[in-house]
């Protein structure tokens, strides 16, 4: 169904030139039944010639705004790559600081006195102990564990062998249940 002002452009002829419009028309001979008939035609003739024309100028401004949009898009789309390059930049120079990190605290637990090493280990977090223990060399680590309190000890013995789960904590760091 046409729009209205589609509609409207197309009966415009028709009203300027009906009976009481106001408009001077010229005196025509044609009797008054036969006269609605053929300014119909006209107009319906001028709607049909304008009709594919006006859909080939809608459908050159959508494929405009088509393009537009695409450009839109792609700058869009190119400002996410940079961000997600220098995000992924931040994450690979965050796990180096935390594998570094990892291995200094290796290294300095190795070098304690295991019932110094296992006084510090029973203070710390689960997690924390695990992954320093296990990254110790055997010899260390198990003397560290000898140390220890023996149900401390078996918990994470248990978690270093896969027996059990590590207990998950929120992100503020206390443990939920």
């Amino acid at each position: 169904m046409p729009s209205k002002p589609f509609l409207f452009l197309c009966l415009l002829p028709v009203l300027l030139l009906a009976p009481g419009s106001g408009a001077v028309a010229a005196p025509t001979q044609t009797p008054p039944a036969a006269a609605p008939a053929a300014l119909t035609s006209d107009a319906a003739s001028y709607c049909a010639a304008i009709r594919d024309p006006a859909a080939e100028a809608r459908f050159a401004w959508q494929a405009n705004q088509l393009k537009s949009l695409e450009a839109r898009l792609a700058e869009t789309l190119k400002k996410l790559e940079e961000r997600k390059a220098e995000l992924q930049l931040l994450t690979d120079q965050r796990a180096a600081e935390v594998k570094q990190a990892e291995a200094r605290m290796t290294d300095i637990f190795a070098r304690m006195r295991p019932d110094a090493a296992a006084l510090q280990l029973s203070a710390m977090d689960q997690g924390v102990a695990v992954a320093v223990l296990s990254k110790l060399p055997a010899r260390a680590a198990s003397a560290v564990l000898n140390e220890m309190e023996a149900s401390r000890a078996a918990q994470l013995a248990e978690v270093m062998g896969g027996r059990r789960a590590l207990p998950t904590s929120s992100p503020t760091g206390v443990q939920t249940r």
